[in-house]
């Protein structure tokens, strides 16, 4: 087996990391553009654990669709700490009319798509230089 095929494993890591964080990004604008306002509440937060001794918190959205639908969806994204979304806070959201399960909190959660991309390329970048480097 030649030494440049394994670092190419990496550059397909890379792909896929970088892909997962291209699609939610992608879904995140589209709904930015697309959706429709709303102003929710933060019903409550559902905690799990991070797997490292640790909680991450999950907002979860109380609204009303504007056919008068009363909805809650939890985030798709979560943090480590509570901060400004304590139950009974007010949240400024966007969703999906033909899904309203499909909802996003203004502001809140694009970084994470951003850092996939970010590792996903720093994959792809390290895996192919390695590869070039070895089969040179």
């Amino acid at each position: 087996m030649p030494d440049w095929l394994f670092p190419l494993a990496f550059v397909g890591v890379g792909v896929a990391v970088f892909v997962i964080g291209f699609v939610g990004l992608r879904r995140s604008f589209a709904l930015r553009r697309e959706g429709v306002r709303a102003e929710g509440w933060v019903v409550r937060l559902e905690t799990t654990s991070d797997g490292q001794g640790g909680s991450i918190h999950r907002p979860v959205v109380g609204w009303v669709t504007d056919d008068g639908r009363r909805m809650e969806v939890e985030s798709p994204y979560g943090r480590s700490w509570v901060g400004r979304f304590r139950p009974g806070s007010p949240v400024r959201i966007r969703y999906d009319p033909r899904r309203p399960e499909r909802m996003r909190i203004d502001g809140y959660g694009h970084g994470v798509q951003v850092v996939f991309m970010l590792v996903g390329t720093a994959f792809m970048v390290g895996g192919i230089s390695v590869a070039l480097r070895l089969a040179a």
